[in-house]
């Protein structure tokens, strides 16, 4: 053989073929040839010699079992049996997982655990096609298989893990990677003096009633000028959590929120505590809350991790929805305004939020523990929630539907995305 095949070239398939096709000729030839054979396969297949030897000198062959079953030899059938244990959950249930991934925005592999377990009795026995129909095009191709669940793909489905979850959706995790970028925005205010510090450590647990509350500015990449804002409140035991939309930073937006948010929690907030954002250090909110009766705290300057809770939430229930663009005009401002309280009742209801219950430190590593349920159950569990407002929340939920919130949120968003592309490119576009 003249020419010399790099290794790599031949499958092992395909040079056991050629083993085969090659035996019976070299059987017949004499010992000189079978040499010359020997060299061009080694050659080609870049196995060793040896092994070569025994392929060909034993394809065909014919040997009978004790029990009088024939075999004949042949180098293409590999092993019927392979060793260890065979994998229950394979890439096959990729297209599910993903429509399930797609279908609860995106969250991470124990959340979407959490997820299916807690909302199966809708999403695993088939999602109707005139509601897959009702999403946008790009969503539409991925909640396809949930119009239809095989019963095997549907039983692992029930029993699948998170870290399973995570192997299986990695690639598809990868390709819709997103950065996370926030820029806070601290400013000092002579109001300081009358609002205690409190940090993290120091607040009150167990009661239900005290809330974090921050802002997540949609000024793109320029802080100057009046830009929408916003206004995240969540409480801390619960996760219960409330967004709107602020036009801008002035206190009279703070103080509408406010007064709108203590009128729809299924509870009673007793502490609010804050940044030191000027849209919270001033007179009016201020005054409302000692009206209220609200106890009034706020951060350490510069010290964002005395608002975890929140501060947490600003990439998952904020960014994810509406990115990092600067949002400044009426328009912008009326779709977020209607697109803030929907994702609201989607985190609620129907999103399990993870909360640590023990922390243990052993040497130099701190143990966790965490439980994972929705905001809406832990209201539900919580004996300082009157059986009467339990009653208005889970009547209230039986008239929700998951699907439909999801649909108004994806729709907003398109309407927000083609709003802001038409602020700088006045020429109209084709819609989908």
């Amino acid at each position: 053989m003249v020419i010399a095949i790099p290794a790599g070239v031949y499958t092992m398939k395909t040079k056991r073929s050629i083993v085969k096709l090659n035996a019976r000729v070299y059987k017949k030839e004499s010992r000189q040839q079978r040499t010359a054979m020997l060299d061009d396969l080694v050659k080609t297949t870049h196995l060793s010699r040896k092994h070569l030897t025994m392929l060909l000198n034993n394809t065909g062959k014919v040997r009978y079992t004790p029990q009088g079953v024939k075999l004949v030899g042949d180098p293409t059938v590999t092993y019927m049996h392979k060793r260890g244990r065979k994998k229950k959950y394979t890439r096959e249930m990729v297209p599910w997982l993903k429509a399930c991934w797609v279908l609860s925005t995106y969250r991470s592999s124990v959340h979407l655990k959490a997820f299916i377990d807690k909302n199966q009795d809708w999403i695993l026995q088939g999602i109707a096609q005139r509601v897959i129909d009702g999403f946008p095009k790009q969503i539409r191709k991925d909640l396809q298989p949930l119009h239809s669940i095989p019963p095997a793909i549907l039983e692992k489905l029930r029993t699948i893990s998170s870290a399973t979850m995570d192997r299986l959706l990695k690639p598809v995790k990868d390709q819709a990677r997103l950065k996370h970028k926030y820029k806070p925005h601290p400013h000092a205010s002579v109001l300081k003096k009358k609002i205690p510090v409190e940090t993290h450590f120091d607040k009150p647990r167990g009661k239900l009633g005290y809330t974090e509350l921050d802002t997540v500015h949609h000024c793109g990449m320029m802080t100057k000028g009046s830009y929408c804002c916003t206004l995240s409140e969540v409480e801390i035991n619960t996760h219960w959590t409330e967004l709107r939309a602020l036009r801008n930073k002035a206190h009279q937006w703070t103080h509408k929120a406010l007064v709108n948010i203590d009128k729809v929690v299924p509870f009673k907030i007793h502490s609010r505590h804050v940044d030191n954002g000027s849209e919270f250090i001033n007179e009016p909110v201020f005054a409302y809350t000692q009206e209220q009766g609200i106890r009034y705290t706020r951060s350490r300057a510069y010290h964002k991790n005395d608002n975890p809770v929140v501060e947490g939430r600003h990439w998952t229930l904020v960014r994810c929805y509406v990115g990092y663009r600067r949002y400044d005009t009426d328009v912008e401002y009326q779709i977020l305004v209607e697109l803030m309280p929907s994702i609201s009742l989607n985190n609620n209801y129907f999103m399990p939020t993870m909360r640590t219950i023990k922390k243990v430190r052993v040497g130099g590593k701190v143990h966790r523990k965490y439980e994972i349920d929705t905001p809406y159950n832990r209201v539900l569990k919580s004996s300082e929630v009157t059986k009467e407002k339990k009653q208005e929340l889970s009547e209230h939920k039986g008239s929700l539907s998951y699907l439909e919130i999801l649909q108004k949120i994806i729709k907003l968003q398109l309407k927000l995305d083609r709003v802001y592309r038409k602020k700088y490119n006045p020429y109209p576009e084709d819609e989908e």
